[in-house]
């Protein structure tokens, strides 16, 4: 009988490190910013690679299905050595990359802002979650890292802490016992800054912002949560961010 040989097929990736080189770093407060640019980038190589209408939905976060909001990619800035300086930028996309989405990844080298900063990026790992970045850990209590700003408008009956509930319903996320708001989060080295010391807005126009006070957050679940934890506006691009409380 004639012999069927099958091509093995790429592992599907789920998460991307990426190591940012370059002198100054950003600070944590402008991980929006830098989200922003990293979401940029993808966005340009991927247009190279399949063509300026085809680029992927787990990238551009565009049409996706009806209720699968926060399917697409998350691009999060992350201080890993705790100088108060982005070092880190993981990239997660819940349902994932193909083997030529993941080419996008593979031949970026570098990011940019419009005022004329420029980083260069080392792909330090692909694949499925890793548990030793903080991010990507489990665990049953999350602070705070950047603002929390609340997706819908506030009303009698639909507090921030309602919000935060409904989002970890909706995201799938063990049931939340507690939460309590806290006023600062360290920032290197015997720095404090509240959430009015963070980049809170979008660059692009045209977004309704519900929230422009924002707040920091410790949320408790009943059971360990797995990471990455970002939530509410901005969540895509690293605001809401949260990691494991020890």
């Amino acid at each position: 009988p004639r012999r069927i040989i099958r091509k093995a097929r790429a592992p599907v990736a789920n998460t991307a490190g990426f190591i940012l080189i370059g002198k100054p770093l950003p600070r944590v407060e402008d991980t929006l910013r830098i989200g922003e640019v990293m979401r940029m980038a993808i966005m340009s190589q991927a247009k190279c690679i399949f063509g300026e209408g085809n680029i992927p939905s787990v990238f551009s976060g565009h049409d996706m299905p009806e209720g699968n909001r926060h399917r697409h990619a998350f691009y999060l800035p992350w201080d890993s050595n705790g100088d108060g300086r982005l070092d880190r930028i993981l990239l997660h996309v819940p349902d994932g990359m193909n083997a030529k989405q993941q080419q996008v990844l593979a031949k970026l080298n570098h990011i940019w802002s419009r005022d004329g900063g420029k980083w260069r990026l080392v792909l330090e790992g692909l694949g499925v979650l890793d548990a030793g970045c903080a991010l990507t850990q489990k665990g049953a209590t999350w602070a705070s890292v950047t603002p929390y700003l609340h997706p819908w408008h506030l009303k009698k009956c639909f507090t921030v802490e309602d919000q935060i509930r409904r989002e970890c319903r909706e995201r799938g996320l063990p049931e939340l016992v507690a939460m309590e708001a806290f006023d600062e989060v360290d920032v290197g080295k015997n720095q404090k800054r509240r959430p009015i010391h963070f980049r809170r807005f979008r660059s692009r126009r045209g977004f309704g912002q519900p929230d422009r006070l924002c707040s920091f957050w410790r949320l408790i679940f009943a059971e360990p949560a797995q990471g990455p934890l970002a939530l509410g506006f901005g969540c895509h691009f690293g605001l809401g961010l949260f990691t494991p409380d020890q």
